[in-house]
């Protein structure tokens, strides 16, 4: 055996996707999705944590701020766990037929997924797409593409 095989990661292609990039049509959609989804998830958790913790109508500083973190917390696992564990696919991902890899072509790793969801979370972050990708893809090296795959 070659060390050039023995050096690359297991689960990697032969060779690497051919970027058929997604528009950002698609992307505006993947968003809409996706962000409904979290979002959803995230106010459960909030109720949750709320019918645990607090008691009457006491709302204090912490709380609003531990809510506050929750959300954000919701958000970055949604996507990391979804495009780090399902080939770079969200549920957003699943109905346009796209998927993130990074920029040679290569499937996502959970470091890559975790940076694209960190990178989410800066402020003012979907209006980054107005300029150019957005700054999810740009800080973590990746893209999104058309997924040509079967289903």
């Amino acid at each position: 055996m070659s060390d050039e095989i023995l050096d690359r990661p297991f689960d990697a292609p032969e060779e690497p996707e051919i970027l058929d990039l997604a528009d950002n049509g698609k992307r505006f959609v993947n968003y809409l999705i996706d962000a409904f989804i979290a979002r959803v998830l995230a106010g459960g958790s909030m109720v949750l944590f709320e019918s645990l913790f607090m008691e009457g109508d006491e709302v204090s500083t912490k709380i609003e701020v531990l809510e506050f973190g929750l959300i954000y917390f919701v958000m970055f696992a949604y996507y990391t766990f979804m495009e780090g564990g399902l080939n770079g696919k969200t549920l957003g991902k699943y109905i346009t037929r796209t998927r993130a890899v990074t920029q040679d072509g290569y499937p996502l790793d959970w470091n890559k997924a975790a940076l694209r969801s960190l990178c989410r979370l800066i402020p003012f972050e979907p209006f980054s797409f107005l300029f150019d990708n957005g700054w999810h893809d740009t800080l973590s090296k990746t893209c999104v593409i058309n997924d040509h795959k079967k289903r």
